[in-house]
């Protein structure tokens, strides 16, 4: 049964300093303040106060003039010198604007009072008292693993001509699922269970409607070039190199294929960059650091061609509100590698460069909490 807190807000009145807001927990913990004050007789507070008592994650992109707040594995995203916040796909209108003084961030009080309960049903504020859920603890607790491809989109197609990306990527992603929630106490889950299409949006909307902390995207590699081999590691941006964007129309070939054609890429097109940059802007540090993570001890384990770290624009990797990587493990064309990809032997090694790389990511982002 989930614990409930109560946050009874007592006012006293400090002249231009505002209100300080004193948050009671009902066990045995110490009192937090939440300090406001007035600006144009519009009282305000420190956003950063907010990590006080509810473990609120807070970033800021200056240049975009954007504010990211994540409480309760919600995000908002609140436009500087504004009156206006986003949350998903729905914009709320603030009665006073966003500022920015000095290093501080305030927002107006009223967000705390009126925005709050609208964004989360589960907070009540009435008569000064908040009745909220417990704060969350923002480690590595939830991870989706995407196999690509499936169903009536085979992927890659190996050197014999008898064997899929499908296949192999689903099988990798069972291990890894076991292995994850065995030795990590995670919760995982993968966008398919078996030999089916689930559409890139579908893949991504999974993830978001289950809050998930990190998501992987399981491939395989192909090339005209059948001495073309090794294993390479993508994060979300526009494509840098030819090679990049050579695997980035590969991937995102399935759309035009099996999601409509012309008029199914316009759809992703017209969304991506505002899905993009809305929910991947803030995780793109965190997804950079894992793929590099990750290549080198893939690299390191499998022995094989480094391809290195590259950016490109995936589809599936789009609008995930995560940090987010997509993993080729190898060429299916090349046919020492195909052999090497269908051994159950090696893709538990395999398996092992990416628990590794996750374990130690989530020790140091649950460390940091």
């Amino acid at each position: 049964m989930k614990k409930i807190i109560f946050l009874s807000l007592l006012v006293c009145i400090f002249g231009f300093l505002g209100a300080d807001v004193e948050i009671k927990f009902n066990e045995n913990l110490a009192s937090e303040i939440i300090k406001t004050e007035f600006v144009d007789n519009v009282e305000y507070f420190n956003i950063f106060e907010l990590n006080k008592a509810l473990k609120s994650k807070i970033s800021v992109k200056i240049l975009e003039r954007k504010l990211f707040l994540e409480i309760y594995q919600k995000q908002l995203i609140f436009l500087l010198d504004s009156n206006y916040l986003k949350h998903q796909n729905k914009i709320y209108n603030l009665p006073d604007k966003i500022i920015q003084n000095e290093n501080k961030y305030l927002i107006p009080l009223q967000f705390i009072k009126k925005i709050m309960p609208l964004i989360y049903p589960e907070i009540i504020f009435k008569n000064g008292i908040i009745i909220a859920n417990p704060p969350v603890n923002f480690g590595i607790n939830t991870i989706v693993i995407d196999p690509g491809h499936g169903g009536k989109d085979p992927g890659a197609i190996g050197f014999s001509k008898k064997h899929f990306e499908k296949d192999i990527v689903l099988s990798v992603a069972k291990i890894l699922q076991k292995k994850l929630m065995k030795e990590l106490d995670v919760k995982v889950l993968i966008t398919r269970d078996k030999d089916e299409y689930v559409t890139l949006q579908e893949r991504t909307d999974f993830a978001n409607k289950e809050n998930a902390d990190l998501f992987i995207s399981l491939h395989c590699n192909a090339h005209p070039n059948k001495n073309a081999s090794g294993i390479e590691t993508f994060y979300l941006s526009t494509a840098k190199t030819d090679e990049a964007r050579a695997v980035e129309a590969l991937e995102n070939e399935v759309v035009y294929k099996y999601e409509g054609g012309e008029e199914a890429m316009q759809k992703y097109d017209e969304l991506a960059f505002i899905l993009a940059d809305m929910a991947q802007v803030e995780h793109l540090n965190e997804s950079s650091e894992i793929s590099y993570l990750l290549q080198k001890k893939l690299i390191a384990k499998m022995q094989c061609v480094d391809r290195g770290v590259k950016q490109a624009n995936f589809y599936v990797l789009r609008g995930a509100f995560m940090p987010s990587i997509l993993v080729e493990l190898g060429f299916m064309s090349n046919k020492i590698e195909e052999q090497k990809l269908l051994k159950t032997a090696y893709q538990i090694k395999l398996v092992n460069a990416i628990f590794d790389t996750v374990k130690e990511f989530k020790q140091k982002y649950d460390n940091l909490q």
